[in-house]
């Protein structure tokens, strides 16, 4: 991305929407599977502290990779014009 600072502010709105939800999330997992609402059914809890894990981390991967992409510096191929001086001959 040519302009920095478009890229700094669209990384930093993809770890406010994306990145923080997906930290609280991941936090949360263990304490839903630690305190059961549903004693008679353990399942549930699993399935449901589980899928907030892989949510979570879905979540967190997105900043990620979006700053990965933004924010890195492409390589420019820069030509050297040719000039008016002549090719010298192969040795």
């Amino acid at each position: 991305m040519e302009n920095r600072n478009l890229a700094i502010g669209i990384t930093v709105a993809t770890i406010l929407i994306c990145g923080l939800p997906g930290l609280v999330s991941v936090c949360v997992s263990p304490l839903i599977v630690i305190g059961s609402a549903y004693p008679d059914q353990p399942a549930l809890d699993w399935l449901i502290g589980i899928s907030f894990l892989c949510g979570g981390l879905l979540l967190i991967a997105v900043p990620a990779i979006i700053g990965i992409f933004t924010l890195r510096r492409k390589k420019s191929v820069e030509l050297e014009i040719a000039s008016d001086e002549p090719i010298p001959p192969p040795n």
